[in-house]
């Protein structure tokens, strides 16, 4: 192979690479604009959720009760795995949450070394209030996003937690 034709070809893959490079910091640039997005929504809707201040909760204690949104019924292990942090940690959080009436435990039948735990009386109230401030949401996303752009919208961030499960 003559030596023009070698070179036409590397210098061809390098036009190929370099488009690549390219494209990839594009898409990485937008991925970026996108992550900081989401974060300014996350610090808008903050004005939504200021109500839930009158409970009280950790951070922690409020995600733990933001599963229930998700399932009635949990056991320490499952809240564990889901929100990757210890047994003992899932346990400490739990007490406080049960001592305020947030949550109840309940043995298994089957199971007495394992308990269910369901939203308690403050944790039922909670749930509502946030299904409160959830439908405000809802309603001021209607009046500015159509049909098509949130279903795309939804079908990308359906997307991004598959992809990080």
């Amino acid at each position: 192979m003559s030596s023009y034709i070698s070179g036409a070809k590397r210098s061809g893959g390098h036009r190929k690479e370099r488009m690549n490079d390219t494209l990839n910091e594009t898409r990485k640039q937008q991925v970026l604009t996108m992550y900081r997005q989401i974060d300014e929504l996350d610090l808008l809707f903050t004005k939504y959720f200021t109500e839930l201040n009158e409970f009280e909760l950790s951070y922690q204690q409020e995600q733990m009760l933001l599963l229930f949104k998700r399932q009635e019924t949990w056991t320490t292990t499952e809240i564990a795995t889901k929100m990757s942090i210890s047994k003992s940690a899932v346990s400490q959080v739990l007490k406080v949450l049960e001592q305020r009436d947030f949550v109840m435990r309940e043995k298994n039948p089957e199971n007495l070394r394992e308990s269910f735990i369901r939203l308690g009386p403050n944790g039922l109230a909670y749930s509502k209030q946030i299904d409160a401030i959830e439908e405000r949401l809802a309603e001021e996303m209607f009046s500015v996003l159509e049909d098509d752009e949130m279903k795309m919208i939804n079908r990308s961030l359906a997307l991004m937690i598959q992809k990080f499960k």
